[in-house]
């Protein structure tokens, strides 16, 4: 499935080409017949030989109507470059051309019209070498030239067999699974609805399928869809083609609207990085943020440019640029743009989108520069290693939803670079190697610094040092496991610690232990609290912790304290006691381990907590196991 676009200046006969070609008259408006010219984009088909359908879009030639020819000309496969004979070469000819060379097309026909009006054969040659030489130098240098007579069907045969040559030669289109339509026309029909047309491109579309329309993202369906005036249950990418849409008013929708086929693939941003290039026939230069109107698609958007690599461009120069909009877009790696003055019809250039999900950048970045350039082959390795390369890490199905790659490409070239060691996949994410490498050497960094400053403790706890590093908590865990694995970190539960680390004391702390531990031989029926040890030992807390880490003391509730061999005989003690005799009291309790109710209480409550112990009212019991 193809689509050729005419082209060229007005009154040089391109509707009656397209009509003495199909038989189908692309000037629909009122106003077109009236005024004998076309004022928006007129649509026909021819048949091939071979049966395949051709779709023709034809657009007007005057240069008020120019930002209608651009979204015309948007998205073509080729091009019918219409010269009159009697007129030759004219300015909106020209426009054309350059309109036509910054979408990137290369396949075109070059037809030479109203040949009946013309007895000389030598004027026709000159006509001829004059387009040679303007076409020299263009993408569509060497394309054949063809000289007909629509009104009286010269050479119209030819000029059809030598369409079937070049779509022949027109590689196929490739269906990624991403189906958009940019809308070219909206209207209603009567007891259906509403209808857009427009031509498919990157995907297939079906008849009941769920559609979304960008901007808005207003959720719909396909009742019915046609190509070429006839219904069709799908539609492949490549295609004209007419959306009959459930639930949406005329009102609501425009030329410029997206169809897009799911909601996860619509990618707006309000800024796109991209490669700028301006037409050489410019008097001035392009000043960085000067307000331009930016044709994509079938929209018009009004926006400003900041020039990445300098403060102005001259004619005839190319740069990598940024646009900044009031407003998303959504567009995709490798769209191609043009761009105009938004007071004048003049076209000041184009070029090709290289990041439409960017970040503000500033000029003259060393760092963005060469990502950016690195995206302009558009192999899908390079795209995936600078996306990487942007965000560092990112979902494996978010990676190149705005591009022109489908989802197994994708994965499939994420594996191939993950075998080459040049990214790493952790889970669902995709991740940078020299960021995971940068987020191990943090990690390793962290650890040595906490237990250098705290040589007390074991570690880090693990959800503290995943708050210190930039990776989402799948792909941290994948990393830790890494490093455990490895020896290079240890874990202690939930704690982190850099390989061979061990708590340890200085001489006053050790010390310190020694008199702490002293008070609780001293004191065995009435040990001190946290709280006391804290006013008894100014600065011990660090000491304490170290203590009850390395089970020389357990904490209690309440900050009550125990040394572990009491704390061990007294939970014995009442096992023993409760297997003997069932139910054990706070007296009881009192009288067999010495202690008051104050570390009684919290002791009973460590035991429930541990599932030794059972209350049952005033008693304890032993918990079924």
């Amino acid at each position: 499935m193809f689509i050729i676009g005419t082209a060229g200046h007005i009154d040089h006969g391109k509707s009656a080409l397209v009509q003495a070609l199909t038989g189908i008259d692309p000037d629909r408006l009122p106003e077109e017949k009236r005024r004998g010219m076309t004022i928006d984009l007129g649509f026909a088909h021819l048949t091939l030989s071979s049966g395949e359908v051709v779709g023709i879009i034809d657009v007007p030639g005057h240069k008020d109507f120019m930002r209608n020819a651009i979204a015309g000309m948007w998205g073509i496969d080729a091009a019918l470059l219409v010269v009159a004979a009697d007129d030759g070469w004219m300015p909106q000819t020209e426009d054309h051309l350059r309109i036509l060379d910054l979408f990137h097309t290369k396949y075109g026909i070059v037809v030479i019209t109203k040949i009946d009006l013309i007895d000389q054969p030598d004027w026709l040659d000159m006509v001829e070498e004059d387009i040679r030489g303007r076409l020299s130098g263009t993408r569509l240098a060497g394309a054949p030239i063809v000289r007909v007579s629509a009104r009286e069907g010269t050479n119209i045969e030819e000029l059809k067999r030598r369409i079937e040559t070049l779509v022949s030669s027109i590689p196929p289109k490739r269906d990624i699974g991403k189906p958009r339509l940019p809308i070219d026309r909206v209207f209603t029909v009567k007891g259906s609805g509403t209808v857009v047309t427009g031509t498919l491109i990157d995907g297939t579309m079906v008849e009941g399928q769920s559609v979304v329309i960008f901007p808005g993202n207003a959720q719909s369906r396909v009742r019915s869809l046609e190509a070429y005036k006839e219904r069709t249950a799908r539609a492949q990418p490549g295609t004209r083609v007419a959306l009959n849409l459930v639930g949406l008013e005329r009102q609501a929708l425009k030329r410029g609207d997206t169809v897009f086929g799911a909601r996860e693939q619509v990618k707006s941003s309000r800024i796109l990085d991209v490669r700028l290039e301006l037409i050489p026939q410019l008097t001035s230069p392009l000043k960085s943020n000067s307000e331009l109107v930016v044709h994509l698609g079938t929209s018009e958007i009004l926006g400003r440019v900041v020039l990445l690599e300098g403060a102005s461009l001259k004619p005839g120069e190319s740069a990598l640029a940024q646009f900044r909009f009031k407003e998303g877009v959504a567009a995709r790696i490798g769209d191609s743009f043009v761009i105009r003055k938004p007071t004048d019809v003049e076209t000041l250039g184009g070029g090709m989108v290289l990041d439409p999900l960017a970040h503000r950048h500033k000029s003259k970045d060393s760092k963005v520069l060469p990502s950016l350039r690195r995206r302009e082959s558009l192999d899908v390795r390079e795209l995936v290693l600078a996306e990487l390369d942007k965000s560092k890490y990112l979902m494996s199905e978010d990676i190149l939803v705005a591009s022109h790659y489908s989802q197994a490409e994708i994965e499939e070239c994420t594996k191939v670079l993950q075998t080459e060691g040049q990214l790493v996949v952790a889970g669902a994410y995709v991740i940078d190697l020299s960021h995971w490498q940068e987020q191990s050497g943090n990690i390793l960094g962290i650890l040595a610094t906490h237990v250098s400053l705290n040589p007390l403790e074991k570690g880090l706890a693990q959800a503290d040092l995943q708050n210190r590093i930039n990776l989402p908590k799948e792909a941290f865990d994948r990393l830790l496991a890494v490093l455990v694995t490895t020896g290079k970190v240890l874990r202690d539960g939930s704690t982190i610690a850099p390989h061979g680390h061990k708590p340890r004391l200085s001489g006053d702390q050790e010390a310190t232990v020694s008199r702490i531990r002293g008070l609780f031989q001293k004191e065995r029926t009435n040990p001190p609290t946290r709280k006391e040890l804290a006013a008894l030992l100014p600065g011990c807390e660090k000491v304490v912790r170290f203590m009850c880490e390395q089970n020389m003391l357990v904490e209690l509730s309440d900050g009550v304290l125990l040394e572990y061999e009491q704390y061990s005989a007294a939970r014995n003690a009442i096992i023993d006691f409760l297997r003997h005799h069932g139910r054990i009291s706070i007296q009881q309790l009192r009288d067999i381990l010495g202690l008051s109710r104050k570390y009684l209480l919290p002791l009973l409550i460590r035991l429930d907590e541990e599932g030794i112990t059972r209350r049952e009212g005033d008693e304890r019991i032993l918990a079924q196991r």
